[in-house]
């Protein structure tokens, strides 16, 4: 596979993944308008534990899939990932349905919104089992290269669940107001919650639906030497998600209600609400990051069988590391115009972890691209141990910053952390798997993006805006875009030759 046609195939995810994503960009100022502070930290704090939940569900079987498919029999490795999937999903389902009493009466139960609400639990539960269910199909998907059905059936899930959001939260109450007793009552917060909950689940149950046809021609055959194989390959992938995890989403889970002081639930909640709501606006980077691993993790295994592969790499994640600064900038210079998406003025307050926030994607954005030489060499232990080392940091680092500085140490905490995982993934990588990466351009190229905010934030506070840094002012709105584009004429300048080579706008350059 090409440069090419893996800017080409990431196109295509990145437009299921960029739907995805603008669903949360959309629904979320429709949520912050009409749920109560209290309920929107409730449900932060819910979505906030979801990804722990489906590291354990696949366990890393879909890496290994990628991995052994091109090693193995390709039929066997697809049928043997499926029912290892299919059967654990139903086992951690069934056991996760009788845990449902003390695990909504506990104090997470209560933080999250799930006392008194079976209901919402089973939602919720069964929400991750057809996540789950779905991983290998959509991995089949990447692997065969077919981006198009991928996108189709990622963007009809969605569809479906922004269809749900809708009837269940707007057209339900009109009926019910206009005297239809057959529509769902919708009394306080937690009830809409709890449909929010239940439109996720449908749009996911839709998602398994489409899926069907494509499972039913899977060869329904077990290799028990192949899954051990797999498993041992795949095994430590979960500590890598779960570490991961714990600097990803972990402080609005519990490093935030734990160490914040005092006692006040629902004030702990105000706080998540007000940390969640904000860390939305770093959305524009996570999707890019995210609809590039889709393109290039299959590619990254498939390079490998080539001819020095390690030049590709390095290309790569300099062109990476480009956008990812375009991106940082895009939205850290314009936030007067991001605070629209919050609606509420009680969530501005917290728009000043918006760059921090948006500086640790950019880390963790580059370390998801370094981490292909420990998943090249079999080494995932290494990854492993990686994720953990940070994991313990990120642990230390609120412990020590939240009773200090509140949520916007929590924030700091998750920038250090992943810039820390990325230089210890470098160094070691370097020593087991050398790529010549460009790291005098990578240096270059992200400090001059952080140095331009900084001046455009000290000439906000100082001179253009003092008053109210992220007032809608003409000038400020006009110094960021001439800062915006003095970065992108730089980049120009510096990258003109590999601009020319890129696909679609390649032929534009001279």
């Amino acid at each position: 596979m090409s440069i090419k046609k893996l800017a080409g195939q990431t196109v295509y995810y990145g437009l299921s993944n960029i739907v995805s994503k603008l669903l949360n960009y959309f629904l979320t100022p429709f949520y912050l308008g009409i749920l109560s502070r209290a309920s929107f930290g409730e449900m932060s704090n819910v979505y906030a534990y979801i990804p722990f939940a489906n590291i354990v569900l696949t366990y890393g079987m879909e890496t290994a899939f990628f991995r052994f498919a091109k090693q193995e029999n390709k039929s066997h490795v697809l049928g043997t990932s499926t029912i290892s999937l299919l059967i654990s999903t139903i086992s951690i389902t069934i056991l996760l349905l009788l845990l449902r009493g003390p695990v909504i009466n506990s104090y997470t139960g209560e933080l999250a919104g799930l006392t008194g609400h079976p209901a919402f639990y089973t939602y919720i539960v069964l929400l991750m089992a057809f996540d789950a269910l779905t991983a290998i199909p959509f991995a089949q998907l990447r692997l065969e290269g077919r981006p198009v059905r991928y996108a189709a059936i990622r963007v009809a899930g969605i569809l479906t669940t922004i269809f749900f959001n809708i009837f269940f939260l707007v057209i339900c109450p009109k009926l019910a107001a206009a005297g239809h007793q057959w529509v769902p009552g919708l009394h306080n917060g937690s009830d809409q919650t709890g449909y929010i909950y239940l439109s996720n689940m449908l749009g996911s149950a839709v998602t398994l639906v489409l899926f069907l046809p494509q499972i039913r021609q899977i060869e329904w055959k077990f290799d028990p030497a192949l899954w051990k194989k797999m498993l041992h390959y795949a095994l430590p992938l979960i500590i890598v998600g779960m570490a991961g995890m714990v600097n990803e989403t972990f402080d609005r889970a519990w490093f935030l209600p734990q160490f914040l002081p005092g006692n006040n639930m629902e004030a702990k909640k105000e706080i998540i609400a007000l940390y969640s709501a904000n860390y939305k606006l770093a959305i524009l980077i996570t999707m890019f990051i995210q609809a590039f691993r889709l393109g290039a993790e299959p590619f990254f295994f498939k390079q490998a069988e080539s001819r020095d592969p390690q030049k590709v790499y390095a290309r790569i994640m300099k062109l990476f590391v480009v956008m990812l600064c375009f991106m940082f900038l895009f939205v850290s210079l314009y936030l007067n115009v991001w605070k629209i998406f919050l609606r509420v003025p009680f969530y501005y307050q917290g728009m000043r972890i918006v760059p921090v926030l948006l500086l640790a994607n950019m880390f963790l954005g580059i370390y998801y691209n370094l981490t292909i030489w420990f998943k090249l060499t079999d080494r995932t232990k290494t990854g492993a141990i990686i994720t953990l080392i940070t994991a313990v940091l990120a642990f230390l680092l609120n412990y020590w910053w939240i009773p200090v500085m509140g949520y916007y140490g929590a924030a700091l905490a998750t920038m250090v952390c992943y810039f820390v995982q990325m230089v210890v993934c470098y160094v070691w990588g370097q020593r087991y798997y050398p790529i010549p990466y460009h790291l005098p351009k990578l240096i270059t190229y992200i400090g001059l993006a952080v140095l331009t905010y900084y001046v455009f934030s000290w000439l906000n506070a100082k001179v253009l805006s003092p008053g109210d840094i992220y007032a809608m002012k003409p000038l400020s709105l006009a110094v960021a875009t001439l800062l915006f584009g003095a970065y992108a004429w730089f980049i120009f300048r510096m990258e003109k030759k590999e601009f020319a080579r890129m696909p679609f706008i390649g032929k534009y350059i001279k």
